[in-house]
């Protein structure tokens, strides 16, 4: 960071963290363009921890993040520096813990997820297309198995002739409820999901690949599921890893969908949608709306949202995010 930002108001004050490890965690920000009210804040937080040993910043945040129950992650992570770097001089906090690889990031937007490094490389069309995609595919990953049980359990009248024929046929011989069922699958590919991570790396892609395809075949002709409940879950499960950040969430995400869908349909899916947004939009992280720039709508902050502006165009610093200093390129 410090061989990217050479200036002296780049700050680094350091900590030592943990009573018997005395681990050192760096909080750097830039004098003048962060907010002082939130590093303050952040540093009376630090200072106040006090506890054996900290062995990763995951340690730091379980200290300092404002609601220690919420359901959704309250700070952004990286492990690159040019990412830190740019969060730097958005006018944001980076926390660093020394043995650590990843760094926190504050205040954080739920609409960073979709974001990458990566898109500051590519031209805008591309970058907004690609980010629209992630989009997509969390939403996918949330909303589809709910859908497909909603659909085959309660509104059938909505899918085509042919297609309910189709479905029909692949589900008539299942000896379980199409929720129990679903059910079933998605908590063997969670259980197979696990179970790789927790393998060796070459071993885990030998599992993940082999098991998925001789379980799934295996369930299929056995009768015991059907091959449309295995693609459904298939194609969720891909769809997590559009945002990595949020796997946990979302998988706790389409399993209550699936649940509520079981019960009350497409209407239960809504109400606990409209729930789901209630409750994002009461969220505040260090003084920032959580749902910023879209709730509430702060325009200026647009150009980089889910859709992205030429980054000559972007003068001014995120309005979501409290700064000193707004503007970013200078006007002759």
């Amino acid at each position: 960071v410090r061989k990217r930002i050479k200036s002296p108001d780049l700050v680094m004050k350091t900590f030592q963290v943990g009573r018997y490890s005395a681990t050192t965690v760096a909080l750097a920000y830039i004098r003048g363009v962060a907010d002082d009210k939130i590093v303050e804040r952040l540093i009376r937080k630090i200072e106040q921890i006090d506890v054996d040993g900290v062995v990763d910043s995951a340690y730091v945040l379980s200290f300092i993040q404002s609601k220690k129950n919420s359901f959704f992650i309250q700070a952004g992570t990286t492990e690159k520096p040019d990412a830190a770097t740019a969060k730097l001089l958005e006018g944001r906090i980076v926390i660093i813990v020394d043995g650590s690889p990843i760094a926190i990031t504050l205040p954080y937007l739920v609409f960073e997820d979709v974001q990458d490094g990566y898109d500051y490389y590519s031209g805008d069309w591309r970058a907004s297309m690609i980010r629209m995609f992630r989009l997509f595919g969390a939403m996918l990953t949330v909303l589809l198995p709910g859908a497909y049980i909603a659909l085959q359990t309660y509104h059938f009248q909505l899918l085509p002739i042919k297609f309910l024929m189709t479905l029909m046929s692949a589900t008539t011989n299942i000896p379980f409820p199409p929720a129990i069922e679903m059910l079933l699958v998605m908590t063997l590919f969670e259980v197979l999901n696990q179970a790789s991570i927790r393998m060796p790396r070459y071993f885990g892609i030998s599992l993940s690949v082999v098991g998925a395809i001789v379980l799934g075949d295996t369930a299929v002709k056995s009768g015991l599921i059907s091959s449309p409940s295995v693609l459904v879950v298939a194609l969720s499960a891909i769809g997590i890893f559009c945002v990595p950040d949020q796997v946990g969430t979302m998988s706790i995400l389409r399993f209550l969908y699936l649940c509520i869908s079981a019960v009350l349909g497409f209407v239960g899916m809504i109400i606990l949608t409209i729930v789901i947004i209630a409750y994002l939009a009461s969220l505040e992280n260090f003084g920032t709306p959580y749902l910023a720039p879209y709730a509430p709508r702060i325009s200026p902050d647009l150009q980089d949202g889910v859709l992205k502006a030429d980054s000559a165009a972007m003068e001014l610093r995120p309005y979501s995010i409290p700064t000193q200093n707004r503007r970013r390129i200078r006007k002759d």
